[in-house]
């Protein structure tokens, strides 16, 4: 865990997150018919923003989405395209210079920390049983002129579209006839990293 907090206070250690308030209108609770595992999967790696998240991928540069491993997680960096909203990212930080519109953390086992202009929305991923699992939602506001904008502007609607694809992967690898595929280098670097981990 030191490992996980000395990379975020690198990289987003420059925000003022004991001024963010707790917000418990944006809790969620959910519960889907799939595997934990497959959700961390699903939130880890690329290929799906394009096809899944319609939205989403009209506020995020898609070729510019970068992936880094550390020790413990997984940070994803989805950069703004032009108008949309990002933060304004100090000289002492190693992003600055790019639009940046979401921070997306991954620590294992299942704590997710998505950072967005308006704050942070805290995502925890709760095992129920080999095919059921629980999400929770936790927001905590910074600016709320950024609320409903940009790449955290609809998590409940990016939450449904994930959910679908999980529910429907989770169906699909109980398949007797399904055959599992090679990571792809550069869309499935925090998904190898996961599994990685998983197998130590």
């Amino acid at each position: 865990m030191e490992a996980c907090l000395g990379e975020m206070e690198s990289r987003v250690g420059w925000m003022p997150i004991e001024k963010f308030e707790y917000d418990n209108s944006r809790n969620r609770c959910y519960e889907i018919r799939a595997n934990w595992a497959l959700y961390v999967d699903n939130y880890l790696e690329g290929f799906h923003i394009p096809f899944v998240h319609n939205d989403l991928n009209r506020t995020l540069d898609y070729d510019d989405y970068r992936t880094e491993i550390f020790n413990g997680g997984v940070l994803q960096i989805g950069i703004a395209r032009d108008g949309e909203p990002s933060f304004e990212i100090p000289e002492e930080s190693p992003d600055f210079g790019l639009k940046v519109a979401a921070y997306y953390y991954w620590i294992y086992p299942g704590l997710m920390l998505n950072f967005y202009p308006w704050g942070l929305s805290v995502n925890l991923v709760l095992p129920l049983s080999v095919d059921r699992t629980r999400i929770e939602y936790y927001g905590f506001v910074w600016d709320k002129k950024f609320l409903g904008k940009g790449a955290g502007g609809d998590l409940d609607k990016v939450e449904e579209e994930d959910q679908f694809v999980v529910e429907s992967t989770h169906r699909g690898v109980s398949s007797v006839s399904y055959e599992r595929g090679r990571y792809s280098p550069s869309k499935e670097i925090g998904v190898h990293h996961f599994h990685q981990m998983l197998s130590s």
